[in-house]
């Protein structure tokens, strides 16, 4: 007799932000959404504590603690505070901030509240942690709970936080497409909404990119809506699959040997060119873009020499071999490298 095996039944867990506040002095807000939590503590950085972290503090009446790096020493610094009977975390500050935020709410199974200071990339409703250890780590934490983000103490943010939030949500027009490779290639999951979601950020962002480089109040409320879109397009995915790709592997490759990185946004908006020149997709449409923002599109203008960029792009096959994208899909080698980078105008 034949035994029937039974179909395993495939599930996903989507996690979501349950409230998201996004306007002018709306930082208040942060009362109402700690209503259910009986101790608090807020995490924040030495200047974004003065921004808006004192505030927020004495808001919910919570204790505070200053992080100064996304690393393990600060995480454990978190942690090892937060057992002391606290029940949620509020990270206030920047992406480095945040990281260790939701990573260490992670790891204590506690709610984490977003508090964005500046729009210098997706972390903000992401559930995924860039951490430093031996070398940079994407990591599985957290979704927030909730967000405030204030637009009145974000739009103080110098500029180069916003034009750096601008080349990383442009990267998401080359991260679709090596996750789209991923999907054909390696038959690996591809959510139609994600990406779809991820698609329509890249090009709403290209659309106004002008206004987000002016930094105009209907630039800064695109931006910000599409760096939290991109944040909930991973939970949706459950990984980083439809917001980093190819052009996040150029940029944490630059992060671990130029002598002095940029910022992250401004090194994918960068690999954006160069995946999308390998790609066969419409390169210069994204340098365009990245110029109308007033974001870098050279070596030059990240402040780097050519051979360090080009030394970067091959290096970039090595950051997360497991991730299938254009560069392990052509027959990438330095000649290759070189042609993409000069062809683009990039050295």
């Amino acid at each position: 007799m034949f035994k029937i095996k039974k179909k395993q039944q495939l599930f996903k867990k989507i996690e979501l932000p349950q409230k998201v506040y996004l306007g002018e002095k709306i930082l208040p807000k942060i009362k109402e959404v700690i209503r259910e939590y009986k101790n608090p503590l807020v995490v924040t950085g030495k200047k974004t504590s003065k921004i808006a972290g004192n505030k927020v503090s004495k808001l919910v009446a919570g204790d505070k603690l200053i992080v100064s790096k996304s690393d393990y020493f600060n995480i454990n610094k978190v942690i090892d505070k937060a057992k002391q009977g606290y029940d949620v975390i509020i990270g206030v500050g920047g992406g480095s901030v945040m990281d260790v935020a939701k990573y260490s709410a992670s790891k204590l199974k506690i709610d984490y509240i977003a508090v964005p200071t500046n729009s210098s990339n997706d972390g903000i409703a992401s559930p995924i942690a860039s951490i430093k250890g031996k070398k940079r780590e994407s990591l599985k934490a957290v979704t927030p709970i909730s967000i405030i983000a204030d637009t009145y103490i974000i739009k103080k943010s110098p500029k180069i936080f916003f034009r750096a939030g601008f080349g990383d949500a442009i990267g998401k027009y080359t991260a679709v497409k090596d996750w789209n490779l991923g999907r054909i290639i390696k038959k690996e999951y591809y959510g139609d909404y994600a990406s779809s979601l991820s698609e329509m950020i890249s090009k709403i962002v290209m659309n106004n990119s002008i206004e987000i480089g002016k930094k105009t109040d209907r630039g800064i409320n695109i931006l910000m809506e599409a760096l939290i879109s991109s944040g909930a397009a991973m939970g949706i995915a459950g990984n980083s699959r439809p917001a980093s790709g190819s052009e996040h592997k150029f940029s944490h490759a630059l992060d671990e040997i130029a002598e002095k990185p940029a910022l992250h946004g401004f090194q994918v908006g960068v690999g954006t060119i160069i995946m999308s020149y390998l790609h066969g997709a419409n390169w210069r449409r994204v340098k365009q873009a990245l110029q109308s923002a007033k974001c870098p599109t050279t070596a030059k203008q990240l402040g780097m020499d050519s051979d360090t960029v080009l030394n970067a792009l091959m290096k970039a096959k090595e950051i997360r071999p497991e991730r299938y994208t254009i560069i392990e899909h052509i027959n990438f080698d330095k000649r290759v490298a070189r042609d993409a980078l000069e062809t683009t105008g990039v050295i």
